[in-house]
């Protein structure tokens, strides 16, 4: 299981890499910059195998969402942030149970 939530982490840093660059003409570049080192982090502390550090960007990743959230609509997109917070809180977990 632990190969599966390895998995899991690189697709979703993958994943919100390419949404970076895809919002690359509407973000700022320093808050693109963050998310693709969050991102990078994600899937760096997942080849080490290393919770904490994988947990520490994927808590990054779900704070540039709220930022890129707030500077695109000027306002907070609870859904959005609902589901992505959901979505970290998973990982994390299957982080520390599995790593």
């Amino acid at each position: 299981m632990s190969y599966l939530t390895i998995l899991f982490n690189i697709i979703y840093g993958v994943i919100m890499i390419s949404a970076s660059f895809l919002s690359f003409t509407s973000l700022p570049i320093w808050l693109i910059m963050i998310n693709i080192l969050s991102a990078l982090g994600i899937i760096a502390g997942s080849f080490l195998k290393k919770p904490l550090l994988t947990t520490i960007f994927l808590v990054a990743v779900l704070l540039t969402a709220l930022a890129n959230g707030i500077f695109l609509y000027g306002q907070i997109t609870w859904s959005h942030l609902f589901i992505r917070l959901i979505l970290t809180i998973i990982l994390i977990c299957l982080n520390f149970k599995y790593f």
